[in-house]
């Protein structure tokens, strides 16, 4: 089976943008498509930013890779000056929400919340409150996207520093510290203990 452009395609073959063609029809159209994208440097390349029907402030990339609305548009973005959103809809303040879980009724469900970050109105779905329940969580004081940006904050950063092993184990192989550099997102001025792959395996199993 060939495809070239396509999208949750489940039955068939020899297909251009989830059209489907003769097998000489195929490679015939195919050849001629690509020869005309490597031209105008369109192969092997993502969809062009201007066919995205978001802003660049209102997507991931904005939490990864932040921009200011001056750097994306001359990068080509688009952006939103008004993310859509609603406010001041709540029907339950923030000091109204019980703090613990198990004192939380269905009639949460019901109720529209307010962001004590951004002031975002959201709502509990019920596999949501299910969620809360079963692990004893208390109903949430921020909105989804307030709580990610706080939960992307922990990650490591996009960056890879060369370091070597810190186990000084002698029943690793080794009789002294162990040798084996590696990179690693983890920084050096770190506090976490960093192994090479060898070491961390012999100390986990």
């Amino acid at each position: 089976m060939s495809f070239l452009g396509c999208s949750a395609i489940k039955h068939g073959q020899y297909s251009i943008l989830n059209k489907e063609y003769t097998k000489e029809e195929y490679f015939k159209l195919r050849d001629k498509l690509i020869e005309h994208m490597k031209q105008t440097g369109e192969y092997g390349e993502f969809f062009p930013s201007e066919m995205s029907n978001f802003g660049y402030n209102e997507t991931m990339a904005q939490e990864y890779f932040p921009l200011t609305k001056k750097e994306a548009i001359k990068k080509g973005f688009k952006w939103w000056d008004k993310i859509q959103k609603t406010t001041g809809k709540e029907t339950l303040k923030p000091e109204e929400i019980p703090e613990s879980i198990n004192d939380v009724s269905d009639n949460i469900l019901n109720e529209i919340l307010a962001c004590v970050e951004c002031g975002r109105n959201y709502k509990i779905v019920k596999n949501e409150l299910n969620f809360y329940k079963k692990h004893f969580i208390p109903i949430p004081h921020k909105c989804f996207y307030c709580r990610n940006s706080e939960r992307l904050k922990l990650e490591n950063p996009f960056k890879l520093w060369h370091r070597q092993c810190m186990c000084e184990k002698t029943n690793h192989t080794h009789d002294t510290r162990c040798k084996v550099k590696f990179e690693t997102s983890y920084a050096p001025e770190r506090p976490e203990t960093v192994y090479c792959e060898s070491c961390y395996n012999k100390e986990v199993y």
